[in-house]
């Protein structure tokens, strides 16, 4: 349920939108593998121009004991994503982004000891760039592209990792994006873009089970909470986790089954006003880039459906955990969105 700018529409609004307006800075997440020799690999990722910091791939598979990530039969052991936020005043629809790896390390000729990147997708405020639109540029002079399997090659920091804007450019914040539907008339918006709250349902609590392992790709999203004094709101005396079963192969849609089990949750939890933390899964089905971006959509979906349906929120943040098969054997159990609610 996504709403179409044209580029020139993005562009006029970022102008005529005042910075004191933004409240939400964009989110830049990036998968990626890695090969570790002598400790992991550590890259630099830097948008438009300007660095946004540094991350080591700490689950890269170690070539002096386990070999080489090209020949993993299962790669998503050895790969990770990771959220940089971009500030408000270094966004641009037409930024580039890029990924260098700064501590490249060789054990010679026969050793079969490397520290390798292997960038597989780059996304910005949801809009993602596989590795179909990602190119390999020279430092100091142009080096072609290397590929394996769905991941662009970085072996050293003579060499980087791009990605151009999509076309239309990348997508606003979201809480940017909404401000700028009321603010240009000129903007068509679906009517399923746009939902009433529903009547409240009636759902038993549930039961916090053991919770997973903490997801390391986290994208946090502002929240746009309804006016306090238009919508009255509790303290959060919650402390659940919902589990969010039943989404179709290559797909993040929110489908009528989805959407009825999400508006049992905004019933449960009602006027309170609770931190929220919702985790996006895939099974290991597929190509691990893609398994990973829909894991991250379907948690991106979820809240903005939670939001959008009357839900306030303390704090709210989607995060993806990528591919697994940590709920059952079935590809079907493991596509999934978890919920996790506390005060």
């Amino acid at each position: 349920m996504s709403i179409l700018r044209s580029a020139a529409t993005t562009t006029f609004l970022l102008s005529v939108i005042s910075t004191s307006a933004l409240g939400a800075p964009s989110q830049l997440h990036l998968i990626v593998g890695g090969e570790a020799y002598d400790g992991p690999p550590r890259f630099e990722v830097s948008f438009d121009g300007k660095v946004l910091g540094e991350a080591a791939v700490e689950a890269a598979i170690d070539t002096g004991a386990a070999g080489r990530f090209a020949d993993a039969p299962d790669k998503s052991p050895y790969v990770q994503g990771f959220a940089f936020t971009i500030p408000e005043a270094l966004f641009q629809p037409g930024g580039e982004v890029r990924v260098r790896l700064v501590n490249e390390a060789y054990g010679g000729d026969g050793s079969n000891r490397d520290r390798n990147l292997f960038l597989a997708a780059v996304t910005v405020n949801g809009r993602a760039v596989t590795v179909s639109g990602l190119t390999t540029r020279g430092t100091s002079a142009d080096v072609d592209s290397e590929l394996v399997g769905e991941f662009l090659v970085l072996r050293d920091g003579n060499m980087e990792g791009v990605s151009r804007a999509p076309a239309g450019g990348w997508p606003l914040p979201e809480a940017l994006a909404d401000l700028a539907l009321e603010t240009a008339p000129a903007v068509a918006v679906a009517a399923d873009t746009v939902r009433a709250p529903k009547a409240p349902a009636v759902v038993a609590a549930v039961r916090r089970p053991d919770a997973p392992a903490a997801a390391t790709d986290t994208i946090e999203t502002a929240s746009l909470d309804p006016d306090p004094e238009a919508v009255p709101v509790s303290a959060c005396t919650r402390d659940e986790l919902y589990n969010v079963v039943g989404f179709n192969e290559n797909s993040n849609d929110l489908t009528p089954r989805l959407e009825a089990r999400l508006d049992q949750i905004i019933a449960d939890i009602g006027l309170q006003k609770c931190r929220v933390l919702v985790t996006g899964y895939s099974s290991r089905q597929g190509a691990h880039a893609t398994n990973a971006l829909f894991a991250i959509e379907r948690a991106q979906n979820v809240l903005g459906y939670l939001r959008a349906n009357g839900l306030s929120f303390e704090k709210a943040i989607a995060t993806g955990a990528g591919a697994t098969a940590q709920f059952g054997p079935s590809f079907s159990a493991n596509r999934r969105v978890v919920i996790t609610v506390t005060p």
